[in-house]
This record gives C-alpha cells, structure tokens and sequence, in this order.
C-alpha cells in the first residue's frame, strides 16, 4: 500500500521551486548590474575571501539580506555568499514567475549571459524551469536544475502545477500503518527530511519564511478543534511541497482501513533549511484532516498526515 501511494503521488509530482517571502532585514531577487561580464560571490564579507562563482551580468541572486552598506549576501547557482552592494540592485519592477515550462518543440536554447550569441546547452520540451524573471531584450533568467542561464522569452510560458496537479485525490490506505522515525539498513533511526514543530520552539523569525493558513480550519469556532500553529522545515532541500485537506470518507475502526479525500490546497515548490513554512490550522484530533507530501533531492516522495500525538498533544508528521 505503501509503494502505491508513493507511486501514484510520485506520478503526479512535478519539480520547481516556489520563491520565499520576506522577513525582516530581507530584500529579495536582485540583479547583477554595473560590471562588465560578471561579479565574484564570495565565501565571507571581504574582497580577499575565497570566490565561490562568477555572477553574470544580469543574473538575479535570489532571496537577499543587507548585509551592511557594502554587503549583500544572497543565494546563486546552488551557492550562499556575499556580492559588494554596488553590482546589485532589486529585480521587484521585472515580471517574475515561480516556474514556466519549455513549449517549443526542438527546446530552449540554454544561453550563459544575458545577452549570448551562441547557446550552451539547449532545454527540451515541457521542462519545467524555475524562479523565471524577464528581462529587457525579452530573455529571460532561468534556474534549470543546478544551472542558471537565460531563454528567449517566446520558447516558454507561465506554469502554475495548481492547474495541472489532481485537485481531488481518494486515498485507500490503513491509518494504523503509519510511522514517525525510519530505520536505516544498520537498524539506526533517523529522521525524515520534512521536520514539524511549534512556532514558540522554533526561531522562525531568523528565516525567509512562507506563511500558510488552511483557512477552512482557521474559521472554526469550537473548543474541541484547537488551533495551532507550527512550522515545517528541513535540514536539506526538499521540493514540491504539497499541502492537502483531507476529508475521512469511509474506516474500519478494528483494522484501521480508511479512504479518504484528499484536497490539494496549495504548492510550495521548494523548501531548504533557510526557508521554512509556517502554518496555522485546525486539527481534528484521531481522524486526520491534513496532510503533506514532499520529494527529497533523491527523488523519492513522501506522504504525511500532520496529526496530534494521543500521547503527549504534540504535533508531529505520520508518514505513509
């Protein structure tokens, strides 16, 4: 049952990465500008610190803090690092998009700079490519994978996996089956990628967090359907983050065989230990009402209720 579940879930997955929000100190995308060809990301604050890569001239470095009126520290290319403040400048008056997928049939020509003549690499068809933002000649800047680079703005269109992912799932499976720690082949527990817990125990504001509400939960009035706040994170990157409702349709209370509907409520296309997900919602209690599923960097999809523990009131992930 299990395998089933991660098959068909598996099968439906499409990989992207959703942008975070900001929080405190936080500026966003910025741009490369006012170099010739590129710009140094640098492991530390200094000009003598060691260069992690080159910085193209009209990249966008993602998800950037102010360092001090010199710095700026930001993520490129699978890479965290600092960029001098004067070759940067925020992307926010471009059109951005979470993901966009390749619609020509021959693909995308796969350029280095922004404004390249001769393609390095070219992009087949229905691929989905990342953190998209569109440039002034109508290239546009592109995570594909690992690799960061430009397309030409006309081989590619918005993607949102909200219209192309089942809105509606029914789930068979035994809600007795499921399990909050892994055994590796050495017999030693470990914990899953996607970690739970509450906001007061986890210092959230340090991070460039999302914020999600299941509102249908939120408005309920009753005291027996506590509301809760707590935080989703991860200890290496996880992708395609989904967000279910889950509604109990049929169980077996003496074997514990359920089917249940599960509603997609909302994507998150990638999540990494700076950017968690802070959640309030309503929890039923037994009968589980929400639910999670994630992709690790392996590939490998995993499926959670988000319950509270019978045994202590905590909140933990059930996974299947």
């Amino acid at each position: 049952m299990k395998r089933f579940i991660a098959l068909f879930l598996l099968l439906c997955m499409v990989l992207a990465a959703m942008p975070a929000l900001a929080d405190s100190g936080y500026i966003g995308d910025m741009e490369v500008v006012n170099c010739s060809e590129w710009v140094s990301l640098r492991e530390e604050p200094s000009t003598r610190s060691e260069r992690l890569v080159k910085v193209s001239l009209g990249a966008i470095v993602s998800n950037c803090r102010q360092v001090n009126d010199e710095w700026i520290y930001g993520l490129y290319d699978g890479y965290g690092g600092y960029i001098l403040a004067e070759y940067l400048e925020p992307s926010d008056g471009r059109i951005t998009f979470s993901a966009m997928m390749i619609t020509i049939l021959d693909g995308a020509p796969f350029y280095a700079t922004i404004d390249g003549i001769e393609p390095i690499d070219c992009i087949p068809a229905n691929t989905i490519v990342r953190n998209c933002c569109i440039m002034d000649n109508n290239r546009v800047y592109v995570e594909w994978g690992s690799r960061c680079g430009f397309i030409n703005l006309l081989h590619a269109e918005v993607y949102n996996e909200m219209l192309h992912f089942p809105q509606q799932i029914t789930l068979h499976c035994n809600l007795f089956d499921g399990e909050n720690a892994f055994v590796n082949g050495e017999g030693d527990s470990f914990s899953p990628a996607l970690q739970v817990e509450y906001t007061e125990n986890f210092p959230i504001h340090d991070y460039a967090y999302d914020v999600y509400e299941y509102m249908e939960f939120m408005e309920a009035d009753s005291e027996d359907l506590p509301k809760v706040s707590f935080v989703l994170h991860t200890d290496t990157v996880i992708s395609t983050v989904h967000l279910f409702s889950v509604s109990l349709r049929s169980m077996d209370d003496e074997t514990g065989e359920a089917v249940l509907d599960l509603t997609l409520e909302n994507i998150k296309y990638q999540m990494d230990p700076e950017h968690p997900l802070s959640v309030g919602a309503v929890i039923w209690g037994d009968t589980p009402n929400l639910a999670v599923g994630y992709a690790t960097s392996a590939g490998v999809y995993h499926f959670a209720f988000i319950e509270i523990s019978g045994e202590d009131g905590s909140i933990l992930l059930n996974e299947f």
